[in-house]
């Protein structure tokens, strides 16, 4: 007989926020609607700004706990707190099942020990082709789990990661919501945002969003700003640790902003130098508006026919990256930008909802 879900605990070991904690939030929206009584452990650090962009009907539901992964720190100490918070978040909340959203592999080990022996469900958000030695072992240990890959890629690394065979790891695309095509708000993200960056109304504008670390990519902004000069700007949505090495390049740091979907309905093209990547969920937000991309293989290897979906650079530099971001200026490929934008339908934010119910239902039976 399958039991209910009644209560849901969602225990987040981000040490930032990004892909990963959006679709978590995007998730934690949708089981509250369908009635699920859920609690969402989260980094004490974190809490005020995941409050923020999750938005005021999660907010009452956070709950803080020291369970981020801690990249200073080694893995055997990161492994322990968990496995202690875990444990106490088990006994305090008794929930009926387990959530644990992994934006990396490892990051999550300690807390799949210290819920051991309560339904869990771990989703992998990112994974790489081989994990440092002493995180390999400890995945390799790990108490069993019912995994869930937001791309086929993603769960091949993660299955290997995990010691699980192949095909072990369920897939669920990320999916957003696509809005109806307003021509009035394209018009005035446009002059607004431009008028922002005291740009004319015909000057060419790049978006790149997301966090500052070589992973994204964002390393490679100075020099494709430099090979676009004079062509277009580029406005950089996203904080991290490589914004001291952006200053000064003729970018446009503006930091974490809350409306980035009227960046991409301002912008031109966005710009996804990724080298390591899921299911990106800001290709989908820029495909669900029309924007057209600029990328990387690597940062849409979830698509098998990519090619058909963005302007795909094979050589991953900044140069064939400006390159192709030029072409794309000069001519927006129409088939492609409808391509992505039926791809954003088929793949949307009801139909990746649906699939975790279910699969919540089934961990439940």
């Amino acid at each position: 007989m399958t039991r209910r879900l009644r209560r849901l605990l969602i225990a987040l070991p981000s040490a930032g926020l990004g892909g990963a904690e959006l679709q978590t939030a995007m998730l934690a929206e949708d089981l509250v609607e369908s009635g699920v009584e859920l609690v969402l452990a989260i980094e004490p650090e974190l809490l005020p700004r995941f409050a923020r962009m999750a938005g005021p009907r999660l907010a009452p539901l956070l709950h803080p706990a020291e369970i981020a992964w801690r990249e200073a720190r080694g893995a055997g100490e990161n492994i322990a707190r968990q496995a202690r918070q875990a444990a106490r978040l088990r006994d305090l909340l008794r929930p009926d099942a387990v959530l644990v959203p992994l934006p990396w592999p490892s990051h999550g080990i300690g807390l799949l020990h210290g819920f051991a022996g309560t339904p869990l469900l771990a989703v992998g958000h990112l994974a790489p082709a081989a994990l440092p030695p002493e995180e390999a072992a400890a995945a390799r240990a790990a108490p069993p789990a019912h995994f869930i890959a937001v791309a086929t890629p993603t769960a091949a690394r993660l299955a290997a990661a995990f010691g699980l065979p192949p095909g072990a790891v369920a897939v669920i695309p990320n999916g957003v919501p696509v809005p109806e095509e307003d021509r009035i708000a394209r018009r005035a993200a446009r002059a607004a945002k431009r008028a922002m960056l005291a740009l004319p109304e015909a000057a060419g504008l790049l978006v790149f969003a997301g966090r500052l670390e070589p992973a994204k990519g964002a390393d490679m902004l100075p020099a494709i700003a430099a090979a676009l000069r004079g062509r277009a700007g580029i406005a950089v949505l996203g904080q991290g640790g490589l914004w001291p090495d952006l200053e000064g390049h003729g970018l446009w740091l503006l930091g974490q902003v809350p409306d980035v979907p009227d960046w991409l309905l301002a912008a031109d093209a966005l710009l996804l130098p990724s080298r390591l990547e899921g299911c990106p969920l800001i290709f989908l937000e820029a495909a669900a508006r029309r924007c057209p991309v600029v990328a990387t293989a690597a940062a849409l290897e979830a698509f098998p026919d990519a090619g058909s979906l963005a302007a795909i650079a094979r050589n991953p530099g900044a140069a064939r990256l400006a390159e192709l971001a030029v072409e794309v200026l000069a001519r927006p490929d129409p088939a492609r930008i409808a391509a992505a934008h039926r791809r954003a339908c088929a793949q949307d934010r009801a139909a990746m909802l649906g699939q975790y119910r279910a699969r919540l239902r089934a961990l439940m039976g």
